[in-house]
């Protein structure tokens, strides 16, 4: 039994990552901005009990992140497992605006998210991480930030904070290696969510079945990597 704290877990990836952990007998710390209004997971917390901790965190608020952490660190709470799922693919959550209509808000929103909350809370959240069993960050990316495999136009802003959250995590798993934390991006596949539509080729349960298989493999010899929900290495 191990102990994950997921961002953005009320719907989609981080939904499903919280039902599969769960069914297998894990303990899971549930964020997300508004808990009041997370049906799903109250449905859960009655099923799972105590296993099952819903907490309210805005990741691109300062204080909600430390307000989560006094919370957590209080509890004497340790976590062998950070999955930094939240994200959005543009300012106002459903669709960037196309080339010609660009705006440094929008850009800055979806950095702030997909980019700079990750290394925060992956920064605020490194003592829980301390001596536990094989610490892990997965920070969630997608092949959209795989620069060497890019061939369409367009989401100029969701792209380019996928990469720039790729180079996070690298420079992270560097820091932390002597730690022997490892630290990872995975691409989930193009998967039916919200995000990803309902013409996606991928069902939401195999992405996820396939990337817990994924984290459990990894070891300290697999740090600063980009892999798919299928193991399989992503060229940056």
């Amino acid at each position: 039994m191990i102990t994950i704290l997921i961002t953005g877990a009320s719907r989609g990836l981080g939904l499903e990552f919280t039902k599969q952990y769960l069914n297998r007998g894990d303990n899971v710390i549930a964020t997300c901005r508004q808990p009041e209004n997370a049906k799903e997971l109250e449905t859960l917390q009655k099923d799972f009990g105590k296993n099952l901790e819903i907490e309210q965190l805005d990741v691109t608020s300062k204080k909600s992140i430390a307000d989560l952490y006094r919370k957590l660190s209080d509890k004497s709470i340790k976590i062998n497992l950070l999955i930094n799922n939240a994200g959005i693919i543009s300012g106002n959550e459903k669709e960037g605006p196309p080339f010609g209509e660009l705006n440094k808000e929008d850009f800055s929103k979806v950095y702030q998210v997909n980019t700079v909350s990750p290394i925060l809370i992956s920064e605020k959240f490194l003592p829980l991480l301390k001596d536990v069993n094989e610490p892990k960050i997965v920070n969630i990316s997608s092949m959209s930030g795989s620069i060497s495999n890019r061939t369409r136009s367009g989401g100029y802003a969701y792209s380019s904070s996928k990469s720039a959250l790729n180079m996070m995590t690298k420079t992270l798993s560097n820091e932390l290696k002597e730690m022997e934390i490892t630290v990872v991006v995975i691409h989930p596949g193009w998967v039916q969510t919200d995000m990803g539509g309902e013409n996606a080729p991928l069902e939401l349960e195999s992405s996820i079945m396939g990337i817990i298989k994924v984290i459990d493999s990894l070891s300290i010899a697999d740090t600063g990597k980009f892999y798919d929900w299928q193991r399989n290495e992503i060229q940056w």
